[in-house]
């Protein structure tokens, strides 16, 4: 696995910093005083919280199935924070 290059931070008033408000819809630095991401994703301890009572009648949350559906939904998710970063 390559190690891609680290592109430069725009400052505040070069037309980067402007260009990625207007694409993206809030600053460069709006996630910069976190310490670690407070938004939760699924997990199969969790998932109550993710998928409708009406939905979970219809599975069986104890099968191994069910447990890979909500593994690739982890991993196929992406919190603000997570979609921010990759912005």
């Amino acid at each position: 696995m390559t190690k891609r290059a680290e592109l430069p931070n725009p400052k505040r008033g070069q037309k980067e910093w402007s260009l990625f408000k207007d694409i993206y819809g809030v600053e460069w630095s709006h996630y910069n005083d976190i310490t670690f991401d407070p938004e939760e994703k699924i997990t199969e301890f969790n998932f109550e919280k993710f998928i409708p009572q009406s939905v979970l009648k219809t599975m069986d949350t104890k099968s191994e199935e069910f447990k890979k559906y909500v593994k690739i939904k982890n991993f196929t998710t992406k919190t603000s924070y997570e979609q921010h970063l990759e912005n």
